[in-house]
């Protein structure tokens, strides 16, 4: 009986090691997982903030090409007169 007792609370020894490092790896786990998380909602930010500028930058580049071409057709349009009066 004695030897079965022993061997028991060598059992239950390890069973109580083990659960602490169970109970440790689950910390640690959580608390990179909330490390995680906090990363991921950030890239998740940074990616809606590059997609605003992108837009933003779309809509300027979309200016900037209207009044290029505007300017074009004025500059078309006066070098056409400049050589009607010409003649």
């Amino acid at each position: 009986m004695e030897s079965q007792l022993a061997e028991l609370n060598a059992k239950l020894e390890q069973s109580a090691r083990e659960l602490l490092d169970l109970n440790a790896f689950k910390s640690r786990s959580q608390s990179e997982n909330a490390e995680l998380a906090r990363q991921l909602e950030e890239a998740e930010g940074n990616v809606t903030q590059l997609t605003r500028m992108k837009q933003n930058l779309g809509k300027q580049l979309d200016e900037a090409k209207a009044a290029l071409e505007e300017e074009s057709r004025m500059r078309a349009k006066m070098a056409a007169e400049n050589r009607n009066l010409q003649v």
